[in-house]
């Protein structure tokens, strides 16, 4: 098959935001992402560059800026040949132990026989989020661990991988919807399922608020950002039932004061904050 030409845009911006931007730039076409400690890499087909996403690009960005004016978001574009994406992340991705229980990992890797007795999420990323290397997915897990019960009915708003509906698969949940506008999200996400076998238990929708069926859950999960967040929030809220269990995380720890004021208006009372370094995943309960 002849080689596509891609162009990569690197953006020079610190790890911690890096997952922020991730999202934006998805939306405007961007079908791959490579995060490094100071820069993230985003790949787009040459036939998709047009001046109108170019544009909508440089809009983003001055956007994100405005957010967080520390931030440089300098950038460089350079023409680049189709490769196997996936090779990079099998070199960069192995077992991650998230909690106690759980552990992620890659079918590249073998079991030692110490895990044998954890719950195991087998999960191979396509250039999608969620490998349990982020903190925003250590800390949904965690959460999960902590506060899904057994038949609960659970909403993954924004699945990436699928990783957080497959732990709620395997943690008990009777059903789990998981949705995602990102096609490679998708598509990771359906592959990771049959490697978990929790077929019966997990579904996948492509799309955003559209795609949620018009139903009341038990536990939702949303490991998003904050933008996102704040957009969604009341749909989310409108698919929980009462006295329901809701996970935000993806969340920057200088961004929850924004967030609690949001929180109060809607009737969510915080049950649980967890941090690890300078981000915070929160429990909330709809009244």
């Amino acid at each position: 098959m002849r080689s596509r030409n891609w162009y990569q845009i690197s953006v020079r911006i610190d790890e911690p935001y890096q997952d922020l931007l991730v999202g934006q730039m998805a939306l405007l076409g961007f079908s791959g992402f490579v995060q490094e400690e100071k820069f993230l890499k985003c790949f787009i087909l040459s036939n998709k560059w047009t001046s109108t996403i170019r544009t909508k690009f440089q809009t983003t960005l001055e956007r994100f800026k405005c957010e967080f004016p520390a931030v440089d978001l300098s950038f460089t574009i350079k023409t680049i040949h189709e490769e196997n994406w996936n090779k990079t992340w099998e070199k960069r991705t192995g077992i991650v132990e998230v909690t106690q229980k759980i552990i992620i990992k890659p079918s590249w890797k073998k079991l030692p026989k110490h895990y044998h007795d954890k719950i195991v999420l087998h999960v191979d990323p396509k250039m999608s989020f969620g490998t349990g290397h982020h903190e925003t997915t250590r800390l949904s897990l965690s959460l999960l661990e902590q506060f899904l019960q057994p038949n609960m009915k659970v909403l993954d708003f924004g699945c990436g991988t699928g990783v957080l509906g497959i732990a709620c698969a395997k943690l008990g949940a009777k059903s789990v919807i998981a949705v995602d506008n990102d096609p490679w999200a998708i598509e990771n996400t359906r592959e990771n399922i049959k490697r978990n076998n929790v077929q019966r238990q997990m579904t996948v929708r492509f799309g955003s608020i559209s795609a949620i069926p018009r139903s009341k859950y038990d536990l939702i999960v949303a490991n998003i950002d904050f933008r996102t967040i704040s957009r969604f929030l009341k749909t989310i809220i409108s698919r929980s039932r009462k006295g329901g269990t809701i996970i935000l995380s993806g969340i920057l720890t200088s961004d929850m004061p924004a967030l609690l004021p949001l929180f109060e208006k809607n009737l969510l009372v915080p049950v649980k904050l967890n941090n690890e370094n300078e981000w915070t995943a929160v429990v909330l309960r709809a009244l």
